[in-house]
């Protein structure tokens, strides 16, 4: 065990205030100066957002209601749907330095929402609006009110652990790795066990399923579609065992937590696990590590079986930051040298980061960027030149056959921009996203324009109606090179051939 020290723990605390303050100024000065369109998904969950539900078709409510928040009080402009990221990161800093401090002291916590809101992943992520800030916000929320009841076994403490997995759950249902942590720190912490297997273990269980009463009835009422299209996330019908997909996830968790930070992190466990640190006998070490490595060891298998997506695993790096914060703080001058050079580093990429979403377009194509960007650009001007073409040919609605194409269209065409139907066609003759649940209509089939943006899709497209005849091509311009390229088609007679349900 370490003794902490109490001598400095106004300055840590002042020092992570003024710290997590500055951070939270330039990630909100950024976005109000962002030259960046929505992406696919933020559209997404901004459309969801414009009507209350207890549940959506691919994700759990939090994120509409965050988003559905900021817009009825600062309207519906890019800024304003993201402008809550920032804030639920740097809270999430807060429980991370409050959890840190409980656990060792406030230089520990200091570390730790040092290390967490100078992650990669954060920067990114405090710049759009995504699943992954709520999500990241109720699992530290929930870390700090296990250590709360660690050490004060309580009914209050034990209601506030309930609340946090109730709303983590409401955010995304990778939740379900603290629940996977809680049964860890049973088998390992005594603290835990102790707080836990009792009356107090009982209230926690309470209080999250009277939050997540609405949802799951919601959910039962729905056809567990949002179940649903999590396990298709997993896309284990396809082709099985890819070790390419393993490396390239576990590489890019380098990129995700800081290359430092991931590498000191993969360093702490093998140290560990063969008992060459100081802290393998810490019960509070080995109680933040079941909260991390399950999501990373999960996540790797699951890339290996098939796929990963980078921020899949997300939910390790709060306790590892803490835990990554409390080993330096604890271990050589030269592990705390390496842990601020990695912290300092993280800033340089965020502030380079920063910097490409407020230059003009024309710098970030000549920095070589442009694809990073391309699908974040130009939206405003392809719903210009696709509501023009509409007009001209007198179109009774705008049929696209790419969900990226439809939220785009949906957000820069609201208010009227767009008058007419805006439909998505569906490839496999049921809806798979959420942009197809609306089916197209014969009224909406008399004189359609069709966007065809996938090539491929083209020949089972013009098998669905009975007259389709291309008028030519659309291109956008994206700058650098890339370009949103359409085949234009006017279509009548929606007559969909049989399909299986599979692409």
């Amino acid at each position: 065990m370490f003794s902490a020290d109490k001598s400095v723990q106004t300055d840590w605390k002042k020092i992570f205030i003024i710290f997590s303050v500055i951070l939270l100024l330039v990630r909100l000065i950024v976005l109000m100066f962002s030259t960046l369109n929505l992406s696919v998904d933020e559209a997404q969950y901004w459309r969801w957002s414009t009507e209350f539900d207890w549940g959506y078709y691919s994700k759990p409510p939090m994120i509409a209601w965050i988003i559905g928040l900021s817009t009825s009080i600062f309207g519906h402009d890019e800024w304003a749907i993201r402008l809550l990221a920032p804030f639920l990161h740097a809270t999430t800093g807060t429980f991370l330095f409050l959890a840190g401090r409980r656990l060792w002291s406030e230089k520990e916590g200091f570390f730790a929402a040092a290390i967490y809101l100078t992650m990669p992943g954060v920067w990114l992520s405090s710049t759009i609006i995504s699943t992954d800030a709520a999500l990241l916000m109720f699992w530290s929320a929930g870390l700090y009110a296990l250590t709360r009841l660690r050490d004060q076994q309580n009914l209050n403490n034990a209601a506030l652990l309930g609340i946090a997995i109730g709303l983590g759950f409401l955010s995304k249902y990778a939740m379900v790795y603290f629940l996977i942590g809680l049964a860890l720190a049973l088998l390992f912490d005594q603290a835990s066990r102790r707080a836990l297997l009792s009356p107090r273990g009982a209230v926690t269980a309470l209080a999250a399923g009277l939050i997540l009463t609405p949802h799951a009835l919601w959910s039962l009422g729905n056809g567990f579609k949002t179940i649903g299209h999590t396990a298709d996330n997993a896309n284990w019908g396809e082709d099985m065992f890819n070790p390419d997909e393993f490396f390239t996830f576990f590489f890019d968790q380098f990129g995700v937590f800081g290359p430092v930070s991931f590498g000191l992190l993969v360093t702490f466990v093998i140290l560990f696990a063969l008992s060459r640190t100081q802290m393998h006998s810490d019960s509070r070490a080995r109680l933040l590590l079941g909260f991390v490595l399950p999501p990373l060891l999960i996540i790797l298998v699951q890339a290996f079986l098939s796929r990963a997506h980078a921020n899949w695993a997300a939910t390790a790096y709060p306790a590892a930051a803490i835990l990554i914060g409390a080993w330096a703080v604890h271990g050589s001058g030269r592990l705390r040298a390496i842990l601020m050079t990695g912290i300092g580093f993280n800033l340089l990429l965020g502030i380079v980061y920063m910097g490409a979403l407020v230059a003009p377009p024309s710098v970030v194509n000549e920095a070589g960027l442009a694809n990073g960007f391309k699908r974040v650009r130009a939206w405003p001007e392809t719903i210009e030149r696709v509501n023009a073409i509409a007009t001209e040919m007198g179109a009774t609605s705008i049929i696209v056959d790419e969900r990226e194409i439809w939220h785009g269209l949906d957000y820069y065409g609201r208010d009227g921009v767009i008058d007419i139907p805006l439909r998505s066609w569906q490839i496999a003759g049921v809806p798979q996203s959420f942009s197809e649940e609306t089916p197209i209509s014969n009224s909406d089939a008399e004189n359609a324009l069709v966007l065809n943006f996938r090539p491929s899709h083209l020949e089972r497209l013009r098998d669905d109606f009975d007259m389709f005849e291309e008028t030519g091509e659309l291109v956008i311009d994206l700058g650098g090179g890339k370009e949103r390229r359409f085949t234009l088609f006017r279509a009548s007679g929606f007559d969909p051939a049989p399909r299986d349900g599979n692409e």
